[in-house]
């Protein structure tokens, strides 16, 4: 089934969110809710999520689900609260309990808080070992703590539990990641195949194309330095344009 178009989403919203709790079972909001976060309806998901918390103020669920779409929404402070309350359920609480504990850690990382964040993603990579994302995020922190040893080895973690067949974005993330570190240990060569590597496989991490003409401007290089920097601005426009006649009328 493809994303749903804007008119339905609204639909399912109003539909769910005047739709009466029942007694038991899953509640015809959880639905809606999912359908709308998979399209990226967040404003719509919102008074959904919240007329079922506001029905079933014990339904931890319930709070999980206002915490993703606030989460989602970039709204971490308000989505702080309920993702703590559903990563302090028990694990069997609700199908989605075991996870809560990975949102917290990125709404607590936005909201500055490395230590919580840190806490939370070791607690669910604790339970699942296999989640390159935790280790991707673990990464992070201990950069942005200046932590570069264990850094490189959380982004090498991760890409090794990508695999080569993993998803080219998220290659493409933890690649540009591990080249900063690379960069920031003046191991230019080796940054530098990390940056090229990630462009390769998601030409519009623009970050990557950047830090590629910084690397070659440390070595010297300064006219394959400005031509990624004409490309990065070329690709730019490009996307700039698209999405304008994108939402054209």
């Amino acid at each position: 089934m493809g994303v749903p178009s804007l008119l339905a989403c609204v639909m399912i919203a109003v539909a769910a969110a005047f739709q009466a709790p029942p007694a038991g079972g899953a509640d015809p909001r959880l639905a809606a809710v999912r359908e709308l976060l998979r399209a990226s309806r967040y404003p719509e998901a919102e008074p959904v999520a919240r007329a079922w918390v506001r029905d079933r103020p014990d339904d931890r669920r319930a709070g999980f689900y206002l915490g993703l779409v606030l989460h989602k929404a970039k709204r971490h402070g308000e989505a702080e609260v309920f993702l703590e309350r559903a990563a302090a359920a028990p694990t069997d609480a609700f199908p989605e309990a075991v996870h809560a504990a990975h949102y917290l850690g990125w709404c607590r990382y936005y909201l500055g808080d490395l230590a919580g964040a840190k806490a939370a993603f070791l607690a669910h990579a604790g339970a699942f070992p296999q989640y390159d994302d935790d280790q991707f995020a673990l990464g992070i922190i201990a950069y942005d703590e200046d932590r570069i040893e264990d850094a490189e080895a959380r982004f090498r973690a991760a890409l090794g539990l990508l695999g080569p067949g993993g998803s080219p974005k998220e290659r493409a993330k933890n690649l540009a990641r591990l080249g900063d570190v690379l960069l920031r240990r003046d191991r230019l060569a080796e940054a530098e195949a990390c940056y090229r590597e990630a462009i390769r496989l998601h030409e519009m991490h623009g970050e990557a194309w950047s830090k590629l003409a910084r690397v070659l401007d440390r070595q010297g290089r300064g006219g394959e330095a400005q031509e990624m920097r004409t490309r990065q601005a070329a690709l730019k426009a490009k996307a700039d344009a698209g999405a304008d006649a994108g939402s054209a009328p």
